[in-house]
């Protein structure tokens, strides 16, 4: 089960410091009652963000996006699976607040590298995914993907899996698609 909205950072932080994990909890109790894995959605978005984080310093959004990570291992310790980085394709959602954690830095991604170096130091043994759309669907999204993970794997970020929400594959030959994904 992947929570649509209940453990996006927006969703549960609207207000600072007054955390709102009842959505969650209802995800993952109904998930492991009925023996169903479950995975937190999403630690670094560009969308449904605080948005109260847009107005701190770059030092202060990076406590704030530290607290963030720390409240979520604490509340979720256990969790087997986690989109770390949602749509950060150029056009799609990158976190406005990317400068708080490296920027593009030398690799061109070092905010998606350190988001992942940070949640693999506070989980280090559930499957950190890039998580993002159109990404085995149209050539641009297909070709940075690949670019993309390779140049944060090589600078030392654990990203275990990558997410595809296949919204337009339907629209696809099939052949296309999986080549593709090859």
């Amino acid at each position: 089960i992947t929570p649509e909205n209940e453990s996006k950072w927006g969703s549960v932080e609207g207000t600072r410091d007054v955390m709102n994990w009842g959505g969650v909890d209802n995800v993952k109790n109904f998930a492991e009652t009925n023996n169903i894995p479950w995975k937190f959605h999403t630690l670094v978005w560009g969308s449904q963000y605080p948005g109260w984080i847009s107005g701190l310093s770059q030092a202060d959004q990076l406590a704030e996006i530290t607290e963030w990570f720390d409240a979520a291992h604490t509340r979720y310790p256990n969790v087997n699976m986690i989109d770390v980085v949602n749509e950060a394709y150029p056009s799609h959602a990158p976190a406005p607040y990317k400068a708080a954690l490296g920027g593009d830095g030398t690799t061109g991604y070092d905010w998606i590298m350190k988001s992942f170096q940070m949640a693999r130091a506070r989980w280090p043994k559930a499957i950190l995914i890039y998580n993002d759309y159109n990404n085995i669907e149209w050539t641009n999204e297909v070709n940075w993907t690949p670019t993309m993970i390779t140049a944060i794997k090589r600078a030392g970020a654990p990203v275990d899996a990558i997410g595809c929400q296949a919204h337009d594959a339907y629209r696809i030959a099939s052949a296309t698609l999986k080549s593709n994904i090859d």
